[in-house]
């Protein structure tokens, strides 16, 4: 099967959507698909990345080539709808299926008519949890369309806690915050609530990795001044599996997601998850099974924090059941299974369609 993966990208920094769209594209390739990416930029680890992989890479063309028609396009990410709308033109134009991943939460979309248009009118919608299912049927899109593929971890091999902790001067109790400094993701609520776990645990030491986004992420960061928080910018791979694996607690207090991959990044290296409320965030952490839910405030935040700080047993539970639960239902072989059986499907010969053809298994549903 051609494969032609169509993603904007957050260049320079990459985020949830973008790396989804470079899993997949490395999954399909490694299972002898023909796979192509679309994009905007790449940076040199993605690039280094796709190459190794037998990814073709290029810039999104202005119509669709007459002599690059794959089997089917692949569109991923809705912040924007440029690219989707691309996306679309070009299947249609190739006469092929499209296959859409929106990935981002309906209230960062930029303009959501156009993004529900593309929807309505895709061959399949890729969706993270049952509840981002539910939204898009409600908004009209066919049930039969829509697929749950859940996320998957990706992670450098081997990684180095004790180099981590010893290049930061870290020796107590770690929370990490790993994603881009918005107030969505709930940067502020944990530097706020750094205040008050630090009157029972006054060794704790919070880490922020990810890019600065908001415009005034740097007088935020100014205001929370401590020695204890390590802000640390943008990680690599192999840094962000040293910082998981380092870190006791992993929390990002997001209220506006549709599912962190960070946090399947999290519970892969067997650290609880603190999140906060957000559409179905009920669903993708297990309040008190792999994780807490936090309100979302900076005292809530801290009271989840502080829980998990103050009962290390408990919080080494959580972060085994989540390690458990990844390796059973989120993994990206799995994710990929779903996705290459429905764009299978929509590409077999019309006279082989519903002789075998079914709907390919969903995640198990957290709850």
């Amino acid at each position: 099967m051609r494969v032609r993966i169509v993603h904007r990208g957050y260049f320079p920094a990459r985020a949830g959507a973008e790396i989804m769209a470079q899993y997949l594209a490395e999954s399909m390739s490694r299972r002898g698909h023909r796979v192509g990416l679309y994009s905007r930029a790449m940076d040199e680890e993605s690039t280094r990345w796709m190459a190794k992989a037998g990814v073709d890479v290029q810039t999104l063309p202005a119509s669709a080539p007459a002599d690059d028609r794959p089997d089917v396009v692949h569109a991923f990410d809705s912040v924007t709808p440029d690219f989707p709308l691309a996306a679309l033109q070009m299947a249609r134009e190739w006469a092929v299926p499209f296959v859409y991943t929106p990935a981002s939460a309906p209230q960062v979309w930029q303009d959501r008519a156009a993004i529900l248009d593309v929807s309505r009118q895709a061959d399949a919608v890729f969706v993270l949890t049952e509840a981002e299912r539910r939204m898009f049927r409600d908004e009209g899109v066919a049930e039969s369309a829509l697929h749950v593929i859940g996320q998957g971890p990706r992670l450098a091999a081997d990684p180095r806690p004790e180099r981590f902790r010893a290049r930061h001067g870290i020796s107590g109790p770690m929370v990490l915050f790993l994603g881009r400094m918005m107030r969505s993701k709930g940067y502020g609520l944990l530097l706020e609530a750094a205040r008050s776990v630090w009157r029972s645990h006054s060794e704790t030491r919070f880490v922020f990795a990810g890019p600065p986004w908001d415009d005034d992420c740097r007088d935020v960061f100014a205001a929370y001044a401590d020695p204890r928080i390590v802000e640390l910018g943008m990680l690599d791979e192999a840094g962000k599996a040293d910082a998981l694996a380092a870190c006791d607690v992993f929390c990002l207090p997001s209220t506006v997601d549709v599912f962190p991959l960070v946090f399947v990044e999290a519970w892969a290296s067997g650290k609880p998850v603190v999140s906060s409320t957000f559409m179905g965030g009920d669903e993708v952490v297990r309040d008190g099974v792999d994780g807490l839910i936090a309100a979302p405030t900076a005292a809530g935040v801290a009271a989840a924090v502080g829980a998990l700080l103050a009962d290390p047993l408990r919080a080494a539970a959580m972060g085994a059941a989540g390690r458990a639960r990844a390796e059973r239902e989120l993994g990206w072989e799995a994710v990929t299974d779903r996705v290459e059986a429905v764009c299978t499907a929509l590409t077999a010969p019309a006279d082989q369609v519903g002789a075998g053809a079914h709907e390919p298994e969903t995640p198990e549903r957290a709850g």
